[in-house]
């Protein structure tokens, strides 16, 4: 199972635009538009390093949410963009 994590959550530029949210990533001059929730994960991965479980289970707390079954692979989309994008990398397994 793979940990994802958030490595520069201080460089970020984070604005809130009524509970929508611009996120200006320095590095790479890009600025994402995000809502709430992908936030929620972005706060989630600051903290420690996450498993898919985990962050599902963090945001569906936070929400108030009873997940259905394809919630988990919402998110997991949702990871991978960020990862895509820069906004978090994921763990290497060591074999």
């Amino acid at each position: 199972m793979n940990d994802w994590y958030l490595s520069c959550f201080l460089s970020l530029r984070i604005e809130n635009w009524e509970g929508e949210f611009t996120v200006f990533q320095p590095e790479s001059g890009k600025t994402h538009f995000l809502n709430e929730m992908g936030l929620k994960i972005l706060t989630i991965l600051d903290q420690s390093p996450a498993t898919l479980e985990t962050v599902c289970k963090a945001l569906s707390e936070y929400f108030s949410l009873q997940p259905d079954k394809d919630f988990p692979g919402q998110i997991a989309k949702t990871l991978h963009r960020f990862e895509t994008l820069g906004l978090i990398t994921r763990v290497k397994e060591h074999a």
